[in-house]
């Protein structure tokens, strides 16, 4: 039976590794938010990141805008080239912390246990 081990959890969603009989799969990271699955390298999280940073400059200038937290749609991109998603402007916010949060843990892991070892 497949288990997984948690990397990062808030208030949207979850960030995991998934763990089989031969150990922990350090090499994709499983994130679930709402009702969308993304199955990510290191690189496409980074990636992912990056992505989000740009979705939330592009729809700064919204500021004063009274439905922006509330009933506007944003697009985001992933690094998934046919895949975009529409979030509203605080489901962004907490796509980021989860994305932050899990690239965080990964790196303190890394630094820790040195490069490959988890």
């Amino acid at each position: 039976m497949e288990q997984i081990h948690q990397i990062y959890l808030n208030s949207l969603g979850i960030a995991f590794y998934w763990e089989k009989e031969e150990g922990v799969i350090p090499n994709r990271i499983q994130l679930i938010f709402k009702e969308i699955g993304l199955f990510f390298t290191l690189t496409e999280l980074k990636d992912f990141n990056y992505l989000i940073d740009e979705s939330i400059a592009k729809n700064s200038c919204c500021e004063a805008c009274a439905f922006k937290n509330g009933n506007c749609k944003f697009l985001l991109k992933t690094p998934m080239y046919p895949l975009d998603l529409s979030v509203s402007m605080e489901e962004l916010k907490h796509i980021k912390d989860l994305v932050n949060g899990t690239l965080f843990k990964i790196n303190m892991e890394i630094y820790l246990n040195g490069e490959g070892k988890n």
